[in-house]
């Protein structure tokens, strides 16, 4: 039959670009674990002061990074998920990296990150921030302490003008929601540490 021989030779003609896409997803999948944990490994390694190790993680999670992207611009609807959660991650490293070691935080721009992961990127961040503060109040650094306090506040009053609706930031709203609660009770960390 000449519709049933049709079919197969069209499915036989795309399958090798299934199969190529499918690889390519698998790879992402791969590579975004990877971004994911080496950007975590550098707010941690920010965290305890370890400059040189955690500079080497952040290489690590950019050049990773490069690798992710170059998959992603050949097979743009593959981004979602994991690979848009490992876009955020190196964003939210980036600010915390920047200013643990004092440098200039990279833009989403120059990433290459999409705006909108780099923006929840910044919003995850600011909890980071908050343990930075914690750290700094038990070793009894109140002014560095406050001065974290007062980037935490800054960036957060950024995000907060950003009215848009959930479809076009997706969980903005609530990340905006909870860091209000977290600079609460930082604020009150702080206050207490002056009591002290």
């Amino acid at each position: 039959m000449d519709l049933v021989n049709q079919i197969k030779d069209y499915v036989e003609k795309i399958t090798p670009k299934l199969q190529e896409r499918f690889d390519s997803r698998e790879k992402l999948l791969l590579l975004s674990r990877e971004v994911i944990r080496y950007a975590g490994e550098t707010i941690s390694l920010s965290h305890k002061m370890k400059k040189e190790e955690a500079t080497k993680r952040y290489e690590m999670t950019l050049q990773k990074l490069k690798e992710l992207k170059e998959v992603v611009y050949n097979y743009p609807e593959l981004l979602y998920g994991d690979v848009g959660t490992a876009f955020q991650e190196v964003a939210e490293a980036s600010v915390v990296y920047s200013i643990y070691f004092d440098q200039r935080v990279p833009t989403g721009e120059e990433l290459g990150i999409p705006d909108i992961y780099y923006i929840l990127g910044i919003a995850d961040a600011i909890g980071e921030l908050r343990r930075r503060v914690l750290e700094l109040l038990r070793k009894r650094e109140v002014e560095k302490a406050e001065q974290t306090y007062t980037i935490m506040e800054e960036l957060y009053e950024i995000l907060w003008e950003l009215e848009y609706p959930k479809a076009l930031v997706p969980n903005l709203r609530q990340k905006i929601d909870s860091l209000r609660r977290l600079l609460e009770e930082t604020n009150h960390d702080l206050f207490l540490a002056h009591l002290e």
